[in-house]
Formats: C-alpha cells, sequence, structure tokens
C-alpha cells in the first residue's frame, strides 16, 4: 500500500514529455555536444623500401582494416578455430577390445575382502585399455563464421599496427637520394649472376644485424611467390616465415615479433575481409 502511494506521487510530480518525431538523436547530441567529432575513417600508413626499411611516402587506410579495436574474444575463437582445423586426428589409443588380455573377471566379486574388479582391459588398471578410444581417422575441425575469421584477421592487423610492428612495403614514389641501390617495393632480393650464393644470404644477416632482429620472429606476407626470397632466407627459416597472403592465418600474425607486408598482399586482404564483412570500401 505504502509503494502504490509512493508510484502515484512520483508520477504526479514527474511528467514525462515524449520526444517529438521531427527531432532527431544526432541533433540534440550536437546541441549538447557542440564538439562533438565523427572518428576518422583513414589511418596514415609509411610505405618502405626493402631492406633498408627507409620510408618512401604515405598512404591512407581504412580504419576497418588497421584501426580495428582489440576484441580478445574475437582472436580466441579463431585461434581456436584453426587449431582444431590443424589437428591431423591420426592417433589410434587401443580400447578394450583392442588390448588383447581376456575378458575374465581378475577375482570372485565376493568373498575376497577386496574391492570387485573387473578384467584386465579396465581403463582403471595399469596397461588397460583406453577409455573412450577414438579409431582413426578422427575428425576435429571446427566451424566458424566468415565474419567473425574475417574481423579477427582484421583485428590481429590492427593489434600489430598500434603496437608499430607492422610495415608495408611497396609504393612506386622512390626516394630523391635512395641509401641502397638494392632497395626494391616488393619482399625479395636482385639475384646478381656475377654474385655468390653468400653475397645474396649475406643481405638477409645485415638485414637482421642492422635492425636488431636477431631475437625477433618475422613474417614476410608476399602477394605472389617469391622465389629468391625463399631461397637466400633458408638458413633463417627457424626464425623467418614467408608466407603468401591467400595463407595467411591469424596464428601466424600473433605469433610474429615483426611483420613485413606488401601493398598489394595487403590490398588483396583488405578486399577479401571487406567482402566476406558486406563492406563498401
Amino acid at each position: 500500500m505504502q509503494r502504490t502511494k509512493i508510484l502515484n506521487f512520483i508520477q504526479n510530480k514527474i511528467s514525462l514529455k515524449a520526444i517529438p518525431r521531427d527531432v532527431k538523436i544526432t541533433d540534440n547530441v550536437a546541441s549538447t555536444l557542440p564538439n562533438v567529432q565523427t572518428p576518422p575513417k583513414y589511418t596514415l600508413v609509411s610505405l618502405k623500401s626493402f631492406p633498408s626499411l627507409e620510408p618512401t611516402t604515405c598512404i591512407p587506410v581504412s580504419t576497418s582494416i588497421l584501426g580495428v579495436p582489440l576484441r580478445r574474444d574475437i582472436l580466441w575463437r579463431a585461434v581456436v578455430y584453426e587449431n582444431d582445423n590443424r589437428r591431423v586426428g591420426a592417433s589410434n589409443p587401443p580400447g578394450r577390445s583392442d588390448n588383447g588380455y581376456s575378458r575374465r573377471k581378475l577375482r570372485p566379486q565376493k568373498g575376497t575382502g577386496h574391492a570387485r574388479v573387473g578384467d584386465a582391459n579396465s581403463p582403471t588398471r595399469h596397461k588397460g585399455g583406453r577409455a573412450l578410444a577414438r579409431n582413426a581417422p578422427n575428425d576435429y575441425s571446427t566451424e566458424l563464421p566468415k565474419k567473425i575469421y574475417s574481423l579477427a584477421i582484421n583485428t590481429a592487423l590492427s593489434y600489430q599496427y598500434k603496437k608499430g610492428h607492422l610495415n608495408v612495403i611497396g609504393g612506386d614514389t622512390i626516394t630523391e637520394q635512395p641509401t641502397n641501390s638494392s632497395d626494391l617495393s616488393i619482399l625479395d632480393i636482385i639475384k646478381q649472376e656475377d654474385k655468390s650464393f653468400e653475397y645474396h644470404t649475406h643481405i638477409i644477416k645485415k638485414f637482421i644485424a642492422q635492425h636488431n632482429y636477431q631475437d625477433k620472429r618475422l613474417l614476410f606476407i608476399t602477394h605472389d611467390i617469391r622465389n629468391n626470397l625463399l631461397r637466400f632466407t633458408e638458413q633463417y627459416q627457424d626464425k623467418i616465415d614467408i608466407i603468401d597472403w591467400e595463407g595467411i592465418e591469424v596464428n601466424d600474425i600473433l605469433k610474429a615479433s615483426r611483420i613485413f607486408i606488401e601493398l598489394g598482399a595487403l590490398k588483396s586482404l583488405a578486399l577479401k575481409q571487406a567482402e566476406n564483412l558486406h563492406l563498401k570500401e
């Protein structure tokens, strides 16, 4: 009764007026916050040459590619999805019927003073069969919507870009005074016929030493197959991963300490993820 009186008192004292239909919420927000601004749609990315990493020019890149806020839950779902699909499922542990022991009980059910037991194939016994054993091949693959996976790719790229670990290689603009004549706008090494194999591998060795990448795991994302790059970085395959843009995964992006991606690969990735996310850039 007392509660009803209080509610009636509040309704009589407070009059709730509905918002007119011709008044937009954005107009109300603009009048309340006159300095409000829409978030940027693009971010500036420096294009660099390889292997000196000298900047050549800047290009705008959509924030839907390199400006996505960090979502650890999305990254977790993508990583689990990739790891599940990577499992071969070739394990074939022996079950109770495959272990080879007799199905006779090891001791009588009653009269021994001990707990009742089954046969020697029981999973509770040493060298017994595996409980719920599966027979190969086993399919552990799971499913994930394309939108979620594409969002995870963009989130991982944005995370590395915000940390300053993402370098975009490309651009047609050449610096007026290039520091190195061997600089390229792609991730590759020019093969010179008059030079030895050690000379070309020294380029990668110098690249790692010059930028202090001795203890870093490097990821090269190329737009096409770079045979020279694959050949001359073979001795550094424990710290350098070279992957085509079509085969890139979230695990590869997150595990890398530094990422070098070609401009063509970045454009192809952006178009593919925008198509999956139904974005119009």
